[in-house]
């Protein structure tokens, strides 16, 4: 006579049972990998590979978001170092001395040149005094400032 044959369930350990029915059952192993891709994008969406972007610098204003409206910025050079932004000087042709602009803004001033505001309908007369002799500015008080505005 031969021995019994030993049951399936006699011996094995839990590990031996479960690669057993993997091995048997290909549907399982198909879900388990089926499972196994699914954990991973769900880790790799939560976790960003790329490295944040840097915060974007935003540089301040320069003199053309300080014009005012109905201005536009002519570049004159200046010897003297007295003229400083938010000043108000009247623009005089040196070739006759007339007066081209009254009471326009400084909205820039730095090595040896100044920006200042004119008005659109003074730009080519300023430009022409410019190319034709120059032009002088001409400080206006504070007071007059106040009571011209």
């Amino acid at each position: 006579m031969s021995p019994t044959r030993p049951s399936a369930r006699d011996g094995r350990s839990t590990m031996a049972r479960i690669q057993a029915m993997l091995y048997r059952h290909r549907w399982v192993r198909w879900l388990a990998a089926g499972g196994a891709a699914v954990a991973v994008v769900i880790t790799l969406r939560e976790s960003p590979t790329d490295p944040a972007p840097p915060p974007t610098v935003t540089a301040p204003p320069g003199p053309a978001g300080l014009l005012p409206p109905g201005t536009r910025g002519v570049l004159i050079p200046v010897t003297s170092g007295v003229f400083s932004t938010q000043d108000r000087v009247d623009v005089h042709a040196v070739l006759d001395g007339a007066a081209v602009v009254r009471g326009a803004l400084i909205v820039d001033a730095a090595d040896g040149e100044v920006v200042v505001a004119v008005p659109d309908e003074q730009v080519d007369a300023t430009v022409d005094a410019l190319a034709t002799g120059g032009v002088m500015l001409v400080l206006v008080p504070q007071s007059a400032q106040a009571g011209g505005e």
